[in-house]
């Protein structure tokens, strides 16, 4: 439902409140709060009426509901002298008293591009009339599986590898929500609030007793922590632990961990936290975390695990500072930011060389510039680099061998990468990166099956990861699968409405389904979303040649060409085909090759280029990636 008041706008589906359409961030109770006071503006409701609510009837004392109030009121710029949204009703309680208009948020708004659960029930996929009854079969039951597999199944708890029928696992599911941050200049210690989130979810992962939500997943509720959201992310997690970090001005750290279970809104255990920003002691407080969310839930930690609680990531309390701010800058994901990254990652290894976990967040951070911003062939060289810097110090640690196997499937360096995607899942079978790189070594040498069962297990692993959601859709469509694939990137626009590569990605598989007017759609929203990516740009141009409509095409062909990015030649190959220029399309698809752009991946079995395929250029360009047909015959499954 949505509300309307004043030039606010209160989205109780998608957990967000505007101000003249620009969000603003509301913590989840405050949020809570205005919306029941909102949902019961019709009558005074009673400060105890608030605090069964809120509270499900826990001690809370009044100074914290009066704060609510208070900060609810900042946030709708209200205060209590005007009190013209929510007046104090003395003796009683509180009311919202604003005009307000309701409306549905099942409504498609077009002309805003918005995609809703209603959008995508009112444009399922339709099935040719000219398939199988078995095929309409086996594609409606894909769907609905792959519906029914990120909304129903169990999240967090992958299958054994090679077991059909596993023995149900019983441990707790666990989300850690990034911590909040209290107190003075509270936005210059976010980076570190962060950084304390993923290591107490590193702590609580060694743990065998419990299932816990990864990083790359957990970071999806940064804005919107309320357990109804949570609810309906990851329906199996029933225990979310939040925090809050209080910075004091001399550096003192206050941590005020909860844990709730969220099925029953009882609280499970909280507890109370001192240190310092300066002391090594920090790290013995994020463990001691891990370890007491354990106990309170009757978890048994092994001696080992226990030992490896201790283990701090570096003792260079500098060096852990530099870390942080690069974790930061990396979370933002752009060019930029990565090789800020990279940068604050080096001079944090130059101050601690046993640094492990810096020297995968550098490998990280090259593998992802390598797969959305520069050239694969310059940037390769650093990611094998980090990767056995990092292994020197930790021969065993599967996080470097997973990423740098992933960047092997990019290169298409095929034994390399089915080599070390392996290596990382003996020595780690629970890591989705990993999986990722199967799904896409599999897709690139057409094995479809295996296409499903790894990217299953990718999804399983990560549900929420945004690198899974994109390159899941392109390893479906790549291998014909395109009804998949479109359902697939359908659940992914809903749980990523922000993240315009997905959108682009989606307008791909729906040009292939000969759904034009909705693939324009879908790469106009795309591009929107990144108005200079010249990939967005290119996705578009696809989808008005696919549509027939090449005047629209050639301005956004030409603006993605004179970019001072990095522009994947193997893109504009595909525009090139569809305006019938044979001679351009081979020689982008040869500086492709020359730059090992990743899209080659796909190349021996990408449908868009299947008027190609007897193309003598076409099979010297399969011959140089590796996807010749004796080549592809003899690689490893």
């Amino acid at each position: 439902m949505i509300f309307r008041f004043d030039t606010f706008k209160l989205d109780t589906d998608n957990f967000t409140l505007s101000n003249n359409q620009q969000l603003i961030p509301v913590e989840p109770q405050v949020f809570d709060l205005i919306v029941y006071l909102i949902t019961h503006r019709d009558k005074v409701t009673t400060r105890q009426q608030l605090f069964d609510a809120l509270w499900d009837g826990r001690l809370v004392s009044d100074a914290t509901l009066s704060n609510h109030i208070k900060t609810a009121r900042v946030v709708l710029q209200d205060d209590g002298q005007k009190q013209s949204i929510i007046k104090t009703v003395r003796s009683r309680g509180y009311q919202f008293v604003a005009e307000v208009a309701e409306q549905s948020s099942e409504l498609i708004l077009e002309k805003d591009h918005v995609i809703t659960a209603k959008s995508i029930a009112a444009n399922s996929i339709k099935t040719p009339p000219q398939q199988s009854h078995s095929k309409k079969i086996i594609g409606l039951f894909v769907s609905i599986g792959l519906l029914a597999f990120f909304f129903f199944s169990d999240l967090t708890n992958p299958p054994p590898l090679n077991e059909t029928n596993p023995v149900p696992d019983t441990r707790r599911h666990i989300l850690v929500v990034p911590f909040e941050v209290s107190g003075d200049n509270a936005e210059k210690w976010k980076p570190f609030a962060d950084q304390m989130t993923r290591e107490v979810i590193r702590n609580l992962r060694k743990i065998s007793g419990l299932k816990v939500i990864p990083s790359s997943s957990a970071f999806m509720f940064k804005k919107n922590k309320t357990p109804s959201f949570v609810r309906r992310q990851l329906p199996n997690v029933r225990y979310v632990l939040s925090a809050v970090v209080n910075i004091g001005s001399k550096g003192s750290v206050r941590i005020t961990p909860i844990l709730d279970d969220i099925f029953s809104g009882k609280l499970v255990w909280d507890d109370d936290y001192r240190s310092r920003i300066d002391d090594t002691n920090l790290f013995r407080v994020q463990s001691d975390i891990a370890a007491s969310v354990s106990d309170s839930l009757k978890i048994v930690i092994g001696d080992e695990e226990r030992l490896s609680l201790g283990e701090m990531p570096t003792k260079n309390l500098v060096a852990y500072e530099l870390y942080i701010q690069g974790k930061y800058q990396f979370d933002l994901v752009t060019s930029e930011s990565l090789y800020q990254s990279i940068t604050l990652f080096s001079k944090a290894i130059e101050l601690d060389s046993t640094f492990e976990a810096a020297y995968v967040a550098k490998a990280d951070a090259y593998r992802m510039l390598m797969a959305y911003f520069e050239k694969p062939v310059d940037v390769l060289p650093n990611i094998i680099d980090a990767v056995v810097e990092s292994l020197a110090i930790n021969p065993d640690s599967a996080e470097a061998r997973s990423s740098l196997g992933l960047a092997y499937v990019f290169a298409w360096r095929w034994n390399d990468a089915w080599n070390m995607l392996n290596d990382a899942r003996n020595r780690n079978p629970n890591l989705a990166l990993t999986e990722l790189g199967f799904a896409l070594y599999y897709s690139g040498l057409g094995d479809i099956e295996s296409v499903h069962r790894s990217l299953d297990r990718a999804a399983i692993l990560d549900p929420l990861n945004v690198e899974i959601a994109d390159w899941g859709h392109w390893a479906l469509a790549m291998v014909g699968e395109t009804k998949e694939a479109i359902a697939w990137a359908k659940i992914q626009m809903e749980i990523h409405p922000q993240v315009g590569v997905i959108f682009s990605g989606a307008s791909v598989s729906a040009s292939m389904d000969s759904e034009h007017k909705r693939a324009i759609f879908l790469a106009t929203r795309g591009l929107e979303l990144d108005p200079e990516n010249p990939f967005a740009q290119l996705v578009l141009a696809q989808a008005y040649t696919y549509a027939g409509e090449y005047n629209k095409a050639l301005p956004l062909l030409n603006k993605a060409e004179k970019s001072p990015s990095y522009v994947c030649p193997y893109e504009s190959a595909v525009v090139y085909l569809q305006l019938r220029n044979l001679d351009k399309t081979f020689d982008l698809l040869n500086d492709a090759v020359d730059f090992r752009s990743n899209c080659l991946v796909f190349v021996h079995n990408d449908s868009r280029l299947s008027s190609l395929r007897n193309d003598p250029r076409f099979i010297s360009v399969l011959t140089r990636v590796g996807l010749d047909k004796i080549s592809y015959r003899n690689y490893s499954r």
